[in-house]
């Protein structure tokens, strides 16, 4: 069966990347001291909770449609690998090589030990338990994904395949692992902001969407359930605000988790004849949602060649500059590296 495309997801992919931007971009000093601004400015660090919920859905998607398929697991993992490798591994050359060009830029550590990590996706589980690791900072969310590409397969395929309610059993049950692995991690005084098990069930809830799809639960008759997840989950968010740090950090992933879910399951039953979901699929939305991959992985590069190479000193005006060369360099990186290797999968398709 053809899954139908929702070009509304794919400009959700920008609002994420854009508000990933703006929270690393300004720090309390580009805000004047403002701090009302560079509380919402740090609301877009959960753009990355977005990418999650939004990669659970359409991963999920695939993989239901797929379920009955010989290659599914043999189609899933090439397919995965032609998208996301050619990149990253690009990038992780970039970000370590380039500081020897550009000797103004941040240098990383030329240790392979301290490397490793990056190379084989445990940059997260380094910054968790505190390993002895260098590299771009932002790609622990690349090392969540990759883990989730890596066990999500086999759980949709041997909870659905056989007896279809299994998977959305298996999945509330993933819902409430990650917040009882939050309580005991936190107790202990671990981080959680970075850990596979701990945001896992952002995309966990994202799979869930695509089951509900899939039991046709993502239509307008079902709408007041999406308006009240995103309300609830947005209530919730705000009054994390007013709990200590520790159940702050406990709940406040689940509560984007729920906002989120709730947004893009309106997104999809509102495809057409919306405004919302009309700006969303605008030719430039529709564009930076196709390289938003590039986006999330050099804009940190750009903040930081502006910084150093291209600043004008005028804030807003260096925020256009890094959003500008970020595009650019994401356009070339698309065009003349990703591109080639998807245009790949089509020999290793589902049947």
């Amino acid at each position: 069966m053809k899954l139908d495309y929702f070009k509304s997801l794919n400009g959700l992919r920008t609002i994420a990347a854009m508000m990933v931007i703006v929270a690393h971009f300004f720090s309390p000093e580009k805000v004047f001291g403002s701090a009302l601004f560079y509380k919402i400015a740090k609301f877009g660090n959960s753009g990355v909770s977005l990418f999650f919920v939004l990669s659970g859905f359409v991963i999920t998607r695939i993989l239901l449609n797929s379920i009955k398929s010989n290659s599914y697991f043999k189609a899933f993992y090439i397919r995965r690998t032609l998208r996301i490798f050619p990149l990253y591994y690009l990038a992780l050359v970039c970000y370590y090589y380039l500081p020897y060009v550009f000797t103004s830029l941040y240098q990383f550590s030329s240790s392979f030990d301290r490397q490793i990590y990056y190379y084989i996706y445990l940059q997260n589980f380094a910054r968790t338990f505190n390993w002895n690791a260098s590299g771009p900072i932002h790609f622990w969310t690349l090392s969540v994904e990759e883990h989730f590409y890596l066990l999500w397969p086999a759980l949709v395929y041997f909870g659905y395949r056989f007896k279809q309610n299994r998977l959305i059993y298996l999945s509330v049950l993933l819902l409430l692992l990650p917040l009882l692995l939050r309580f005991y991690m936190l107790s202990s005084g671990y981080v959680i902001e970075f850990f596979t098990f701990t945001r896992l069930d952002q995309l966990v809830l994202g799979g869930i969407l695509a089951i509900l799809e899939r039991k046709n639960r993502l239509n307008r008759k079902y709408k007041n359930a999406y308006v009240i997840s995103t309300v609830a989950g947005g209530v919730l968010f705000i009054l994390c605000g007013f709990f200590n740090d520790f159940y702050q950090d406990l709940l406040k992933h689940s509560a984007l988790g729920i906002f989120y879910f709730g947004i893009i399951g309106l997104c999809v039953m509102y495809e057409h004849g919306n405004a919302a979901t009309q700006f969303l699929k605008l030719p430039f939305m529709q564009y930076l949602g196709t390289i938003s991959y590039g986006i999330y992985v050099w804009h940190a590069l750009s903040i930081d060649m502006v910084e150093h190479y291209l600043t004008t000193h005028w804030v807003m005006l260096d925020f256009l500059l890094v959003v500008t060369l970020t595009v650019a360099i994401s356009s070339i990186s698309y065009w003349f590296v990703e591109k080639p290797f998807l245009n790949l999968k089509r020999f290793f398709s589902y049947g």
